[in-house]
């Protein structure tokens, strides 16, 4: 295959879907960062508090994950994305009216489990749409999440600074899921080779194969450090800025964009450019580049500085998600869609784990201390890819 056909990409209504899916998903998971200070001022919270309250919907996602391949084998994947994205709509609407921390929990809750079976899905979908190329498609589309952050970053730190409620924001971000939700359900048929999953039996039997394999548990526990290093960032950046480095909200939400803007940058520049073949080499320079730029962060004053390490660490970080799905995939015998599923899980509590415990040691020294919890993990991230490439390149006993 020669330089321009292996660059050629071919996109289709599924694809656009799973784009607008991500768009949807994004905003919704990463509006409460940027509205956390608000949040917490108006209800009284303490960062532990808010912390906790992303573990929990982390909780409901991983334990909604579990059972997302039963629900794509009843449903399929597109109707199962669509309904979850319906499911998350409603659950932004119910945050827009919480009147008190207590009634958060059942607006996390719909979060939750809309936002597992979304995470579960979308990926696995992009997959089997794509299985022969699956990591360029991975990252490009996984870009739509990055964009998401990025456009509710700047837009919501623009509504806040110009006085508009954090509520209005929740429920004008739960009509964009409720749209995004009946997009899949219309191109449900779309995509052809895109049907239902195997029988019931046949996914269990997958995933026990797949929890049997070793290497399953050292990518799990990679995509555990790649999800807490991109959480920490997305869920504590904009706090960190307002209350260690007086940023309004605008200027904390500019912060994270650039984050985002990393990301979107990295993750289309890699989808184009990075074939199936050095995808563990991507992601071993991603893990040192992210410790690098996480051990300057934290000893960082001025404001422009913070932008400029924000930016960088989107660059360094974006790869993490997708291209390890993807590589692990390569790595194991085992079923695709269970696969990332299983992997997802790792990610997830990764993610909702270090927002609670940055949250707890920000309630303890400050937020600013907290993130060296980053190069902390993406230290241990380096050693276990070194690792793993001791490894025959796949093994069917794992």
């Amino acid at each position: 295959m020669g330089a321009n056909e292996s660059r050629r990409l071919s996109f289709g209504p599924l694809d656009g879907a799973a784009m607008v899916g991500f768009l949807a998903y994004a905003s919704c998971v990463t509006a409460i960062p940027i509205c956390l200070v608000a949040i917490t001022r108006d209800l009284g919270l303490s960062f532990s508090q808010a912390g906790g309250l992303e573990m929990t919907k982390g909780i409901l996602v991983l334990g909604t994950l579990l059972f997302s391949g039963f629900v794509a084998a009843r449903f399929g994947k597109a109707r199962s994305i669509g309904l979850a994205c319906l499911v998350m709509g409603a659950g932004m609407f119910l945050y827009s009216f919480a009147p008190s921390y207590g009634a958060l929990f059942l607006a996390v809750a719909l979060l939750g489990f809309g936002g597992g079976v979304i995470e579960a899905l979308i990926n696995p979908l992009v997959q089997e749409l794509h299985p022969e190329d699956s990591g360029r498609y991975l990252n490009l589309i996984n870009a739509f999440w990055s964009i998401g952050v990025l456009l509710t970053m700047l837009g919501t730190g623009e509504a806040l600074t110009q006085l508009v409620s954090w509520r209005s924001v929740m429920m004008a971000l739960g009509c964009f899921s409720l749209l995004s939700g009946a997009l899949f359900l219309a191109l449900k048929g779309a995509g052809g080779a895109v049907g239902r999953e195997s029988e019931l039996a046949t996914v269990l039997a997958h995933k026990r194969r797949i929890l049997g394999l070793r290497r399953f548990w050292l990518f799990t526990a990679l995509m555990f450090l790649g999800g807490a290093a991109e959480g920490a960032f997305t869920y504590w950046s904009a706090s960190l800025l307002q209350l260690e480095h007086g940023a309004g909200p605008r200027a904390a939400g500019v912060g994270v964009a650039l984050f985002a803007a990393g990301m979107i940058v990295a993750r289309l520049l890699w989808g184009w450019l990075v074939p199936q073949s050095r995808l563990w080499h991507l992601l071993l320079g991603s893990a040192v580049a992210g410790l690098a730029v996480g051990i300057v962060f934290p000893l960082t004053d001025a404001l422009a500085p913070l932008y400029v390490n924000l930016f960088v660490a989107g660059l360094a970080m974006a790869c993490f998600w997708p291209t390890l799905q993807s590589y692990a995939v390569d790595r194991m015998a085992c079923d695709a869609t269970s696969a990332f599923i299983l992997l997802s899980c790792g990610g997830i509590v990764g993610f909702a784990s270090v927002s609670w415990t940055m949250g707890l040691i920000g309630d303890w020294v400050g937020l600013r201390a907290s993130f060296w919890i980053v190069p902390a993990y993406l230290s241990v991230m380096v050693g276990l890819l070194l690792w793993e490439r001791r490894w025959a390149p796949v093994a069917a006993d794992g």
